[in-house]
């Protein structure tokens, strides 16, 4: 979870005493103060400047401005891991021992005046065409004595998280399938290692990399699961998970082509010319001599960061790359994430290049759960 920075302000009864219960409520009905949860609050354009993610990263961090915080956990909590996840969640999850608490609370009154928020945000961001909306609170039962727990330096703050075992074990069965997949995608390690679980109390932004889990270890947990239809959901996800998937979009792309009824593709294929190496792709249909490449925004942005070439640089490589892997031969297909959200026009593109659909008796996801082979 990536926190921006922001000036939280918050009650005099709060741990941050910034400004006095009048000045916030008169800054949140001009429009000058969003209010997140009961007695906190922030500058407006702060809010309005940032995307989704990191105003779900806000969301949870004001739930430590008053106190200490809750244990997060389900996709609060994997987030905190360092742990990517195919979608925004919708509600900040976390635990109570308290079962009169338990579920989710009403949408947060973000917005005092709603008319003088929005001609700040058109300011901000010009195309602009809705106010964003808030999280709300799920309250989940478990123990609130939770040891681990991730520090943000920069907002100067520290949010306790559920153990990651714990996490998964309630998680994984309750996503759906191409969901499951993308988190677990990212902890296979990249090379057989010995689980061994990690003695530090906090995280401290560490990406997932470092508390990575063997497909045995992730199949214990599995195992110890007390439902059946929770051990098939868990199982077929991990049976389908593969570490050499290098981003969300490819593991989602692979999920969801695989629900489709596609044949998987294989990963990470070297295209090999008379002099060597001319690309990596990120997927290759052996069968039709088809290659396969996912173009996420963040892909071109890093590409750029990289190089310190402009985006337009970045991308005239990229169609020169492409033309040299023609030229031997080869048929690219391409997707954005606008087709993999809609997965109809991704199956369209799939069928056009060719891409071959497996026989009925062979894998496929059905309802968000694989076939049994």
């Amino acid at each position: 979870m990536e926190f921006p920075q922001a000036t939280f302000l918050s009650s005099p009864s709060g741990s941050r005493a910034d400004a006095t219960a009048w000045e916030l409520h008169h800054g949140y009905k001009r429009g000058r103060l969003v209010r997140i949860r009961h007695g906190v609050y922030l500058p407006a354009e702060q809010w309005l400047s940032v995307n989704g993610w990191e105003r779900y990263a806000l969301t949870t961090a004001s739930l430590a401005i008053r106190g200490e915080s809750p244990v997060f956990c389900r996709e609060t909590g994997l987030l905190l891991w360092g742990v990517k996840l195919a979608g925004l969640p919708q509600a900040v999850e976390y635990l109570t021992s308290h079962r009169d608490q338990l579920g989710r609370a009403a949408p947060p009154r973000l917005y005092g005046n709603r008319d003088a928020v929005e001609k700040l945000g058109k300011q901000l961001v010009p195309d602009l065409s809705i106010l964003p909306t808030g999280f709300r609170d799920a309250k989940r039962l478990g123990t609130s004595a939770g040891r681990w727990s991730v520090v943000s330096d920069r907002l100067g703050l520290r949010l306790r998280v559920q153990d990651l075992d714990g996490l998964l074990s309630d998680t994984i069965h309750r996503l759906p399938f191409r969901d499951a997949v993308v988190v677990l995608d990212q902890l296979l390690p990249k090379k057989p290692v010995a689980h061994e679980p990690a003695h530090q109390a906090s995280v401290h932004h560490k990406p997932a990399a470092a508390y990575m889990r063997s497909v045995e270890h992730l199949a214990g947990l599995c195992s110890l699961l007390p439902k059946n239809a929770q051990r098939e959901r868990m199982s077929a996800a991990l049976t389908f998970a593969d570490s050499r998937s290098e981003s969300v979009g490819e593991s989602l792309s692979r999920a969801v082509i695989a629900e489709l009824g596609f044949e998987v593709p294989e990963l990470q294929f070297r295209v090999m010319g008379p002099f060597g190496e001319v690309a990596r792709t990120d997927f290759h249909w052996r069968q039709r001599k088809l290659v396969g490449e996912f173009d996420g925004r963040i892909k071109y942005t890093r590409a750029r960061e990289l190089s310190g070439k402009s985006i337009e640089q970045v991308v005239a490589e990229e169609k020169a790359r492409e033309d040299r892997i023609r030229a031997l031969g080869y048929s690219v297909v391409r997707w954005e994430w606008d087709e993999l959200m809609q997965p109809g026009r991704l199956a369209t593109k799939l069928l056009r290049a060719g891409v071959p659909r497996v026989p009925q008796n062979s894998y496929r996801p059905k309802r968000g759960l694989p076939a049994q082979i």
